[in-house]
């Protein structure tokens, strides 16, 4: 006790001489779509009542509804990744282009506007605001901003924090920086593809680990009388809880562990 009152007060005066406080970084939450929840209601509640009906083990059916309620939300994470991942791919071509434009004699809204043309998928029709707003006198920095902050994704931050300062501050080399730019995010996004491609099998197992428990716990009960009397006692209730609590935290580690950390944002 003493040594640790030793190390909290040596950690105080450390922070009252050198005036520094811990900055604790919130991360932004990514809202879901508007539809996950009511499906992952119906999905849970529909799972747990078949369950229910099946293995007359009420224990066992909720954890199987909680477990099947997951997948509407793991669907949609799934979906929105693709959908950064999209945007991320479009970016080394979008600046390519942006950069012949201007070496052309083209301005940077009117070559960003050439891009928005010519690029299909979720960046051109997050990106096709811009263009309307520099047709309408808007200005072309703060659609810019508008759309960092709606894409809300690293690499578009690079990209974007980019433009804005090459609209701001112009100079003769602003197609080689976009050029460079590109060939760079192009060389992080290949890299990025190759460690995603290694953590799959890993993303795999904590699937299979999730699942086979619980294939194996519904075969046994359906299957063994004997079993499903003793797991429709107290006892059994219990042990399907902790069954499903480590579960849960060891499927989550899995895939957190086979998860590639996003780049942290610029200009924040």
């Amino acid at each position: 006790m003493r040594g640790l009152a030793a190390l909290i007060a040596g950690a105080a005066a450390w922070i009252v001489v050198g005036r520094w406080t811990p900055r604790i970084r919130v991360p932004s939450l990514d809202p879901p779509s508007p539809l996950v929840f009511p499906a992952s209601a119906a999905t849970g509640t529909v799972a747990g009542l078949l369950a229910l009906g099946l293995l007359a083990v009420p224990a066992a059916a909720l954890a199987i509804g909680l477990l099947t309620a997951a997948v509407p939300v793991t669907i949609d994470n799934a979906r929105r990744r693709r959908e950064r991942e999209a945007i991320a791919e479009a970016w080394p071509d979008f600046l390519a282009l942006m950069s012949g434009r201007i070496s052309a004699g083209a301005t940077l809204p009117d070559a960003f506007i050439a891009g928005v043309r010519r690029t299909s998928g979720p960046l051109g029709t997050a990106a096709k605001p811009v263009e309307e707003s520099v047709a309408f006198g808007d200005g072309f920095v703060p659609a810019l901003l508008r759309l960092r902050s709606e894409l809300d994704d690293p690499t578009s931050d690079r990209v974007l924090a980019t433009l804005i300062f090459a609209q701001q501050s112009g100079g003769q080399r602003v197609g080689a920086v976009i050029s460079s730019l590109g060939v760079s995010i192009s060389e992080e996004l290949r890299i990025r593809r190759a460690h995603s491609a290694a953590l799959t099998e890993q993303r795999l197992t904590a699937a299979v680990a999730l699942a086979a428990p619980w294939i194996l716990l519904a075969l046994t009960i359906s299957t063994n009388p004997q079993a499903a009397a003793a797991y429709r006692t107290s006892t059994g209730s219990l042990i399907i809880a902790i069954g499903f609590a480590l579960t849960a935290f060891g499927f989550l580690a899995a895939r957190r562990s086979a998860r590639l950390s996003r780049s942290p944002r610029v200009m924040q």
